[in-house]
């Protein structure tokens, strides 16, 4: 059984059909790609999947449980966690105190000890744990989202435009990160297809609402149609 199994997915807005149909699917400890231009639904896919916007029909199951019907925060308890584009940082708060949100839905007696995981991981926000979150650059911003996240122990990922709007030395230190999280499952929405096939296993390429190319990320990176499109 895959850990979360989309299929017939369609979300809609103001009678505007922005998913069309998808399936989609990730086996545990998978990267997991999906790829297209701005406006194919990519963000939209993801917010059906966390309950930010309703899906029209289809089935989302997690672990076979069906999340469709879930709030956006019932999903941090059963191991899943989105970086969103945006970054959706509390602006006024400190970068430490963004981190510790992460961990909102845990008990246990190891948030100190994982804070101290994710400041090993970004030295440069130890360094800043005071300081509002809304005063850091760019990239600073990414690292502390994606810091937030990971403080909720996910067992499914989903990273929403990672790479938007960073400088290109940043970019290389966030998917450093991010495929340095051996074993967890993550799906990646990226427009930058070239590095988002190059580190997930396998890939979807979605145009206007639909997945029109799936496969191997390899194979993906060799299409003629895929390199054409969004390769250069």
């Amino acid at each position: 059984m895959n850990l979360l199994e989309i299929s017939d997915l369609h979300v809609s807005y103001d009678g505007i059909k922005a998913v069309k149909g998808i399936d989609l699917s990730l086996a545990s400890g998978e990267i997991v790609a999906l790829i297209g231009a701005n406006g194919a639904g990519k963000t939209t896919t993801l917010k059906a999947i966390c309950g930010i916007v309703r899906a029209r029909s289809g089935k989302i199951l997690f672990e076979g449980e069906d999340i469709g019907v879930l709030p956006p925060h019932g999903l941090a308890s059963r191991g899943i966690a989105l970086v969103p584009e945006g970054r959706g940082l509390f602006g006024r708060s400190s970068v430490e105190e963004n981190l510790e949100m992460g961990a909102y839905s845990r008990s246990d007696t190891e948030i100190a000890h994982d804070l101290e995981k994710i400041y090993t991981l970004f030295p440069r926000l130890k360094e800043r744990r005071k300081q509002a979150a809304g005063t850091l650059s760019g990239g600073e911003q990414q690292m502390a989202s994606l810091g937030r996240a990971l403080m909720s122990r996910p067992r499914l990922l989903f990273l929403d435009e990672p790479s938007m709007g960073l400088a290109p030395i940043m970019v290389q230190k966030i998917f450093e990160t991010i495929r340095s999280l051996e074993g967890m499952t993550i799906l990646l929405v990226e427009q930058n297809a070239k590095i988002a096939l190059s580190m997930s296993q396998r890939g979807y390429v979605m145009e206007s609402g639909k997945i029109t190319l799936a496969g191997a990320s390899g194979a993906l990176l060799e299409n003629p149609l895929v390199r054409a499109a969004y390769l250069g």
